[in-house]
């Protein structure tokens, strides 16, 4: 407009100035018009194709942002998204999560249903508070991929640029959770290592020698809580007065490059004011935030040196003390004979102490004569070792198995071993079914066939109780009981008791599955349940059986454990408890799997 308004006036001008003539200006006005054209053209022409270079130039910027934005987002585990009545997934967030959406838009539910369920509900509140209240999300989840081994953990983030807009980005972080986890449990076991040491006492202190660290342990010796403790100094809990300023100096020594507080028998006070003995080593560490910390590891010598001062005064007391032990002592003497044990061990064992003396160890632990255990007990006779400490099982005298922790100590004046044994099987059987809950429910998630997860359990009880042989049979709509898993048992027997009836003096299974309760056969050859099925059970050497039943939610049987012996026995109350925890694993895996089915 500029340039015509231009052309028009300032050429008319120019002309009326130059050409007085009015008939040659009028024969010029055709020239200025087919000039006005080509200019005006070629000024068009000008201005679009600078405009389509400038295009061109910003279309290949543009192409090739992109192009790095993909390659970033590919090498960072990155995508985006954008909601607008829906999600709209980049390639790389569809690449994460595992689909092939074409572009299409997906729903909330959609989105939840790809994630692992047990993080549904934190990413649901999420994604609500962002939509509803425009709260920005950050919220890490894992995916639902049961093909895949290792878990795949995805980071979701996104907040609101304008109203009915949401932007965002999806984010692989398992290398992170991976390296988290490992730190995680890294550190679980470093703390677990003090907390659960019962006699060694570790506390940690700041360079003003305040309390950052506090175990059950110096609780335990010190009579301190830790909220008692925590941000108290060391000199005023447990140093007496009289050489409290001794060891500020030797601490601020210490921290200035000084010579480190050397390991020692140092007497302390505990909270009441007594006196304490205790082998005292110290540590000094930096922390990530290059400050100094000193770590004392404290082992209580009071009951050594009482012990020391009462076996010089008498005998008695120190068998005294011994007998009233909750660990079993022993002594053996260099043929491996056990020449001195204390009443604790009847306790544990079952067997006198009188008939189990002269004998070896490894008549009640025979894994003792086994390698590598045996291998571990040569070396410490030759020398190789301080001392050993290690777990196995224990034959009791009622013919159960309990896992005990025995440590042993080498006597070379008088080539014999002197050692503890400790009853563990409480603590050991606790983490085995521990274990066993943990694989059913990995092989439940997994969607493992019904009657593998059965025959896990059956090995897992057997192991736990090697005596035992177990059985898990499953009643069907007409009440009859089907083998789901017998893996140690033979398979003529297992055909002779398929499809049993489930009803009352039908053995021992079939009595439990009609009744819901416990049925204990003591001798099969004499209880009137086994007439039919007694030639049968005495041929595969089952001479004893014991059924409990497994009900699912509403109490109705699911099916019944049916536990034999090679030998005519009764239960004990915690075999009793155990098998019970086991028909609990049963029962969720039989009715986990009918769910699944349906």
């Amino acid at each position: 407009m500029l340039f015509s308004a231009l052309w028009i006036f300032g050429s008319d001008y120019v002309l009326n100035a130059l050409i007085k003539n009015s008939e040659r200006v009028a024969a010029l006005q055709t020239s200025k018009g087919l000039l006005f054209i080509l200019l005006s053209t070629g000024l068009i022409f000008f201005f679009s194709l600078r405009d389509r270079h400038a295009q061109r130039r910003l279309l290949d910027a543009l192409t090739h942002s992109s192009q790095l934005l993909q390659h970033t987002q590919r090498n960072a585990g990155l995508g985006s998204w954008e909601y607008r009545n829906g999600f709209q997934l980049s390639d790389e967030a569809q690449r994460l999560l595992g689909r092939d959406l074409n572009s299409q838009p997906c729903n909330v539910e959609d989105l939840l249903s790809w994630l692992h369920p047990a993080e549904r509900p934190a990413v649901q509140r999420a994604l609500l508070a962002l939509l509803e209240d425009h709260t920005s999300m950050t919220v890490s989840a894992r995916l639902l991929l049961p093909q895949q081994q290792s878990a795949t953990w995805v980071m979701l983030r996104g907040e609101v640029v304008e109203p009915g807009r949401i932007l965002g980005t999806l984010q692989n972080i398992s290398a992170q959770k991976r390296d988290e986890s490992a730190l995680r449990e890294s550190e679980q076991r470093f703390r677990q290592l003090f907390e659960q040491t019962p006699r060694i006492a570790v506390q940690g202190y700041d360079r003003e020698r305040r309390v950052i660290y506090w175990n059950q342990a110096s609780t335990q010796l010190y009579g301190y809580a830790l909220h008692e403790v925590m941000g108290r100094r060391l000199e005023e809990l447990v140093v007496p007065p009289q050489n409290r300023s001794k060891l500020i100096s030797a601490v601020n020594l210490w921290q200035l490059g000084g010579p480190p507080i050397p390991a020692a028998e140092v007497q302390l006070q505990r909270k009441d004011g007594t006196p304490i003995w205790v082998y005292s080593s110290h540590l000094m560490l930096r922390n990530s935030f290059d400050q100094v910390e000193m770590y004392c590891v404290d082992i209580d010598l009071t009951d050594y040196k009482k012990l020391d001062s009462e076996l010089q005064v008498s005998e008695h007391r120190y068998r005294s003390l011994v007998e009233h032990l909750g660990d079993a002592i022993f002594i053996t003497n260099a043929a491996n004979q056990l020449t001195f044990l204390n009443p604790a061990w009847e306790r544990i064992s079952g067997y006198p102490v009188h008939e189990s003396l002269g004998s070896p160890l490894q008549r009640f632990m025979p894994e003792l004569g086994h390698v590598p255990l045996n291998q571990r007990l040569q070396e410490l006779l030759k020398g190789d070792l301080d001392n050993l400490r290690l777990e196995c099982q224990l034959l009791t005298r009622c013919g159960q198995v309990r896992r005990v922790e025995l440590q042993f100590n080498f006597n070379a004046l008088e080539k014999s071993l002197h050692g503890s044994l400790r009853d563990v099987h409480e603590r050991y059987q606790t983490l085995q079914l521990q274990q066993a809950r943990n694989a059913v429910l990995d092989e439940l998630l997994a969607l493992h066939p019904l009657n593998s997860i059965l025959v896990g359990i059956s090995q897992r009880l057997e192991r736990l109780q090697p005596q035992m042989r177990v059985s898990i049979m499953l009643l069907d709509e007409y009440q009859r009981l089907h083998v789901g898993a017998a893996p140690s048992l033979p398979e003529a027997y297992c055909h002779a008791i398929e499809g049993i009836q489930a009803a009352l003096g039908v053995g021992s299974c079939g009595h439990a599955a009609a009744s819901g309760e416990l049925v204990i056969a003591e001798d099969v050859s004499q209880h009137p349940n086994w007439r039919e099925y007694q030639s049968v059970a005495l041929a595969a050497g089952l001479h004893a059986c014991w059924s409990l039943p497994f009900k699912d939610d509403n109490g109705h049987v699911l099916g019944t454990f049916g536990i034999y012996y090679p030998h005519p026995t009764r239960p004990s109350s915690a075999d009793i408890a155990l098998v019970t925890e086991f028909t609990r694993l049963a029962g969720l895996a039989v009715q986990f799997s009918a769910t699944t089915v349906s």
